[in-house]
C-alpha cells in the first residue's frame, strides 16, 4: 500500500484499531525514530528515555509487527539489536468506501480543482439521450462524451458508472457533474442555461453576459459554475447547438493548454478545418 500526496509517496501498512492503540506518546516516538535503523540504546539516547523503558515499548512494538529485527551483533557479552519500523507510514481506514486510482497521472489543472480529487474524479458526465425527448424532442449523442471521458483519464481514475444519460440523471444532481451538449439535447444544461455567464438563446445562439457579444450557432462554451442542484459542487458545461459544436468545445479544452492555470472557465470556441480533409482539427477562442 502506499500513502500518495501531491505526487510523493510513502509505502505504508493498514493498521487495525489494537495496533493504533499501543502507540501512545513514548511509543509513536520511538516508532518515528525508527524511521531508520537503531539499536535500543541509541534510542535511549536520542529520546532521552531510560534504557529499560525503550526494551519495554520495543517487545510491545515488535509484538504488533510495527517494527522488527534488521541486524545484531554481540557487545560486551551481550547483544545488541538493532531494529526499524516496517513501514513508513500507518493508515487507519475509516471508511469502506473505496474508490479506483491510479497512479502516474498528469497534474491536473486548476480548472479541474473540485472534479478530481487526489487522482479521482469525484464527477459525473451527463449526456442528451438518444431518444427524443424534452421540450424539443431532440436526439442527443453520445460520442462526444468518450473524447471528454478519454480526456479527463490523463488527470484521473473513475468510479462505474462514468455517465448517465440526461432522462435518467435526477439521482446524481447533487454531485459535480459535467454536462455535455447544450440546451436542445440535454434537459439538465436547459435548466442551468438562465444562470450561465454565457448562455444560450431560445434560438440556440449563444449570448455573453460578460462581454454583451452574441454569437451564432456555430460556436461551443466551456464554463464551470458553482451548481444551482446542490451547494459546494460543481458544473462544468460543454456545450454546443449541435453535436458538431459541442465537439469543438472538448476540442478546445484537449488542445487549449493555456487555460491550465485558470480556476475557472468562461469561453467562447470556434472550430476550423485546417487541412480540408472534413473534420475539425483547430480551434480559436473568440473569448
Amino acid at each position: 500500500m502506499k500513502l500518495i500526496d501531491e505526487g510523493k509517496a510513502l509505502e505504508a501498512k493498514e493498521v487495525d484499531e489494537r495496533a493504533l492503540g499501543v502507540l501512545h506518546e513514548d511509543r509513536l516516538k520511538i516508532l518515528k525514530t525508527l524511521g531508520e535503523p537503531h539499536y535500543a540504546a541509541e534510542i535511549s539516547k536520542i529520546l532521552r528515555m531510560h534504557s529499560q523503558t525503550v526494551y519495554y515499548h520495543l517487545r510491545i512494538l515488535a509484538k504488533e509487527k510495527l517494527i522488527e529485527l534488521k541486524s545484531f551483533e554481540e557487545k560486551h557479552g551481550g547483544v545488541a539489536k538493532k531494529y526499524v519500523a516496517t513501514t513508513e507510514a500507518l493508515v487507519l481506514p475509516i471508511s469502506e468506501k473505496w474508490r479506483p486510482f491510479a497512479e502516474g497521472k498528469r497534474k491536473t489543472p486548476a480548472y479541474l480543482n473540485g472534479f478530481v480529487k487526489d487522482g479521482f474524479l469525484d464527477a459525473k458526465l451527463v449526456v442528451g439521450s438518444p431518444e427524443p425527448h424534452g421540450k424539443h424532442r431532440a436526439r442527443g449523442s453520445e460520442f462526444t462524451a468518450i473524447e471528454l471521458a478519454a480526456f479527463l483519464a490523463q488527470y484521473a481514475s473513475f468510479e462505474y458508472p462514468l455517465y448517465y444519460l440526461d432522462t435518467k440523471a435526477s439521482a446524481i444532481k447533487n454531485e459535480n457533474l459535467f454536462l455535455v451538449g447544450g440546451p436542445k439535447v440535454n434537459t439538465l444544461t436547459a435548466e442551468v442555461n438562465s444562470s450561465l455567464p454565457i448562455r444560450f438563446t431560445p434560438s440556440f445562439e449563444v449570448h455573453s453576459t460578460l462581454t454583451g457579444k452574441k454569437y451564432g450557432e456555430d460556436v461551443g462554451i466551456l464554463e464551470t459554475v458553482e451548481s444551482p442542484f446542490a451547494e459546494s459542487k460543481k458544473v462544468f458545461i460543454v456545450a454546443g447547438s449541435s453535436h458538431n459544436t459541442t465537439r469543438v468545445a472538448v476540442l478546445a479544452l484537449i488542445k487549449n493548454k493555456t487555460w491550465h492555470k485558470q480556476d475557472s472557465l468562461a469561453h467562447v470556441v470556434q472550430g476550423f478545418d485546417d487541412d480540408g480533409d472534413g473534420i475539425v482539427d483547430a480551434v480559436e477562442v473568440l473569448e
